[in-house]
C-alpha cells in the first residue's frame, strides 16, 4: 500500500513538473508540434496517393513527399493572404458595418423596453465608445504577423522532420539494446504513426467538406466574407466540442452587422448549424473506419488541460497528443490500466505474440 501511494506521489510530481516545463517552453514546443502533426499528415497523404494506380507507379515516395509539402506550403500561404485582405476589406467596411449594428441593437433596446432610461444613447457610449477599432485593427495585423513568423518555423521544422523519417527506423535498431527492444518500439511507434495519421487525414478532408457547405450556405445568403468564414470552420472544427460552435458564432455576429435583421441572423444561424450536424452526425462517422477510442469526458478534459497550457494552439493539439499518450500507455503493463480509464469503451485488442516484458501491442477496438 505504502508503496503504491509512493508511486501515485511521484506520479503527480512528475505530471505537475512535466506541466510546468511545456507551459514555460509554450514558444518552443508549440511549432515542434505543430511541425510533428503536419508531418502525420502529409506523410499519410503521400502514402495514401501511391495507392493510387497511375501516381502510385511512376512516383517514388521521396517524389511524392515533396508533392506532398509543396501543395501544403501553397495551401497555408493562400490562406494567409486570403486573411490579410480580409481584414483590409473589413476595415473599409467597418464605419458601415457600425452603423447597421447600431440601428439594430437600438431596435432590439426598444423592444426590450429600455429606450427611456437608461437611455440607449448612454449605453452605446457606455460600450461600444470603449472600442478602440483602430487599435483593435492594428492588434489584429500584429498577430497576423507572428502567425506568419510561427508557419515559417513550423514549414522548417516539418521540412528537416519529413527527411528524418527516411533514417529514423535505423536509428531506433541501432539505439535499442536488444533485437526485441528495437522491434517493440517500432510497433509502438508504427501504431502511434497509423492512427494519429489517419485521424488528422480524415479530419481534415472532413474539416474541408464543412467548410465547402458552409461556404456554399452563406455565399447562397449573401454573407460578406464567405470564403473567410468558410476557412475559420473548417480550422476551428478541430477544436473538439467547443470549435463547432464557435465557428457558427463568427458568421452569425457579423449578419447581424451587415443585414441588422433577426430573420437574416437566424438563416444563418439555423443553415450553418445544419452543416455542422449534417458533417458531425452523418459523414464523420462514416469516414472513421476506427475512432481514437478516447472517452468524450477525457476529450472535454484533455481539451480544458491543452488549451490552459498552450491555448487555441493546444485546444486543436489536445486530442492527437492524448491519443498518443494513451497508446504509448496501453504498450506496457504497468501503465495499461491507466490507458483502459482513459479510453472510450475499455477494451483494448492485445497482440500477445508480439509482447515482451509484460508489454503488448494496443490495436484499440473499433467504434
Amino acid at each position: 500500500m505504502n508503496n503504491r501511494f509512493r508511486n501515485l506521489v511521484y506520479g503527480l510530481a512528475f505530471a505537475i513538473m512535466v506541466g510546468f516545463v511545456l507551459r514555460i517552453g509554450k514558444p518552443i514546443f508549440i511549432p515542434i508540434m505543430s511541425g510533428i502533426i503536419s508531418v502525420y499528415v502529409l506523410s499519410t497523404i503521400a502514402t495514401s496517393l501511391g495507392r493510387v494506380p497511375i501516381v502510385g507507379s511512376l512516383t517514388p515516395l521521396w517524389l511524392r513527399h515533396v508533392l506532398a509539402f509543396l501543395v501544403f506550403v501553397l495551401f497555408v500561404l493562400l490562406m494567409v493572404l486570403l486573411f490579410v485582405a480580409n481584414i483590409q476589406q473589413v476595415i473599409a467596411l467597418a464605419p458601415q458595418y457600425q452603423a447597421t449594428l447600431l440601428s439594430f441593437v437600438g431596435d432590439m433596446a426598444k423592444l426590450a423596453g429600455i429606450d427611456d432610461e437608461p437611455t440607449w444613447g448612454s449605453i452605446r457610449s457606455l460600450v461600444l465608445g470603449e472600442i478602440d477599432l483602430q487599435r483593435l485593427i492594428s492588434t489584429t495585423v500584429t498577430s497576423v504577423s507572428v502567425l506568419v513568423g510561427q508557419v515559417f518555423v513550423v514549414f522548417l521544422y516539418a521540412s528537416f522532420l519529413m527527411a528524418e523519417r527516411l533514417h529514423f527506423s535505423r536509428k531506433i535498431v541501432l539505439a535499442a539494446k536488444t533485437q526485441a527492444d528495437a522491434k517493440r518500439a517500432m510497433e509502438v511507434i508504427g501504431h502511434i504513426n497509423q492512427r494519429i495519421g489517419e485521424y488528422l487525414t480524415v479530419k481534415t478532408l472532413v474539416n474541408i467538406m464543412l467548410g465547402l457547405i458552409s461556404y456554399i450556405a452563406m455565399w447562397f445568403i449573401g454573407v460578406d466574407f464567405a470564403g473567410f468564414f468558410a476557412v475559420l470552420i473548417g480550422f476551428l472544427n478541430y477544436i473538439p466540442y467547443v470549435g463547432s460552435m464557435v465557428g457558427v458564432a463568427f458568421p452569425v455576429l457579423l449578419a447581424a452587422a451587415q443585414f441588422g435583421s433577426i430573420e437574416a441572423i437566424l438563416i444563418v444561424l439555423v443553415s450553418l448549424t445544419a452543416s455542422q450536424i449534417f458533417i458531425g452526425g452523418v459523414v464523420e462517422p462514416r469516414l472513421f473506419g476506427r475512432s481514437m477510442n478516447l472517452s468524450p469526458f477525457v476529450v472535454l478534459i484533455s481539451l480544458t488541460v491543452w488549451y490552459a497550457l498552450w491555448g487555441l494552439a493546444g485546444a486543436i493539439l489536445a486530442v492527437p497528443m492524448t491519443s498518443i499518450v494513451v497508446i504509448i500507455l496501453a504498450a506496457f503493463g504497468p501503465t495499461r490500466p491507466l490507458a483502459v480509464l482513459l479510453s472510450r469503451n475499455g477494451h483494448f485488442i492485445m497482440d500477445d505474440k508480439n509482447a515482451s516484458g509484460g508489454a503488448a501491442e494496443p490495436r484499440a477496438a473499433k467504434a
